[in-house]
């Protein structure tokens, strides 16, 4: 009988203990559902292919120019512990297996058909571990007229219709800089994950797990959708946004939610009640000509700092925001409070700060308990802790398997 793999007492006590995943992904979709799971305990287990290993690590041009981590390697690879094994080759597939009889969770990202050419499908993983959960990210799903298409984040937005979401007629589409598709993707995976883990408890059978980029970006739409097809319309929730320049910086004013918007701003400002006029008489037509009303109020804002207007709109109940930097963020004193910035230990270098795990427990809270580490810096402790002796690591690593 095998040995048990070996506990990790740096998660114990947290809600995914005693769980073991096995990642095989690359860029951000595989890798930040593997390390949402690791924050909340699970022992995840990065493999990467021979050096240069995942693709993050040499993203960031930056940190490989200086010979440092990639900030992006480190921000999506905390709480992992990471083994560089050639699954290419028969003897890398076969260590690999070896794993996946203790494991409970395998992600990928591979193109659909890679890893049934490798041995390595679900059909074929279930029915060596059939407790095992098998998830998989895709582009555009696992079958159908594009299955075969690489993707990526800014052309799931731009194939789902999202980079034309709010986009005026005579507008040029607008494609988001944040990889967003690319979180709630993970997000998206690590739902399933998690439900498939709770229904295991029942049943005591694993299952497949998969979500795609696409399918994704389109449930991110499911208002603008239902617009769509039962009434024929366009959403844009923009026509209802406005952003103006003050003394000192941006300011997005809406005017959702609230009746007769356009007389509470002229109120907040002590003007002429614009509203009085029957072209804006109506919230409706306030809207239809907003922009119209933004160039109009352009002057208005301009003689105020930020926080004067805020103050001034808070007072008519209008809602607004400050226009700020990520930089501006990262330090504001509810960021802090939130305690959304982690300190997270880089080897070789100082502590990072980075963006932690948003989600929070109120016993067993999400954690750093592992740094980001260099390629297959872990390889010969995880190997040892799935049974593997020193002499079958020796010859695994003597014929370049793993590095």
């Amino acid at each position: 009988m095998d040995a048990p793999v070996a506990p990790q007492p740096s998660s114990s006590a947290m809600a995914l203990d005693g769980i073991v995943v096995l990642e095989l992904g690359m860029v951000m979709q595989v890798p930040l559902a593997a390390q949402m799971l690791g924050d909340f305990g699970a022992d995840v287990i990065k493999i990467e292919r021979p050096a240069p290993g995942d693709i993050l690590r040499t993203l960031d041009t930056v940190g490989r120019d200086r010979g440092e981590m990639s900030c992006y390697y480190a921000a999506l690879c905390r709480n992992k512990r990471t083994l560089c094994l050639d699954i290419k080759e028969a003897q890398g597939r076969d260590a690999l297996l070896r794993l996946v009889d203790r494991a409970d969770v395998l992600l990928h990202n591979f193109r659909p058909g890679v890893m049934e050419r490798l041995g390595l499908g679900f059909a074929d993983i279930h029915r060596r571990n059939p407790r095992l959960i098998y998830a998989a990210g895709s582009a555009f799903g696992e079958s159908g007229p594009m299955a075969d298409l690489p993707g990526q984040d800014m052309l799931a937005q731009s194939f789902s219709g999202l980079a034309m979401s709010g986009v005026e007629p005579g507008e040029s589409p607008r494609l988001n800089n944040t990889p967003a598709v690319d979180y709630v993707t993970a997000v998206s995976l690590t739902q399933g994950i998690l439900a498939a883990l709770v229904e295991r408890q029942r049943s005591g059978r694993g299952q497949m797990v998969s979500t795609s980029l696409f399918d994704v970006a389109l449930a991110m739409q499911t208002l603008e959708i239902s617009s769509q097809e039962i009434y024929g319309y366009r959403t844009s929730w923009l026509r209802q946004a406005m952003v103006y320049r003050t003394q000192d910086g941006w300011l997005t004013v809406l005017t959702l939610f609230r009746d007769n918007p356009l007389q509470k701003l002229c109120s907040a400002f002590e003007i002429e009640d614009l509203s009085q006029n029957p072209k804006f008489a109506t919230t409706d037509l306030q809207i239809q000509h907003l922009r119209e009303i933004e160039k109009m109020l352009v002057p208005v804002f301009a003689r105020f700092k930020s926080a004067d207007c805020m103050a001034r709109l808070a007072k008519v109940d209008i809602l607004c925001a400050p226009v700020n930097d990520v930089a501006d963020v990262v330090d504001h004193p509810q960021t802090i409070h939130n305690g959304t910035i982690w300190d997270v230990p880089i080897p070789g270098q100082k502590a990072a700060r980075l963006a932690g795990n948003p989600v929070r427990l109120s016993r067993t809270p999400p954690k750093v308990y592992r740094q980001p580490t260099a390629l297959g810096a872990d390889s010969d402790g995880v190997l040892a802790s799935f049974g593997f002796s020193p002499e079958e690591i020796q010859a695994l690593r003597g014929a370049s398997i793993v590095r």
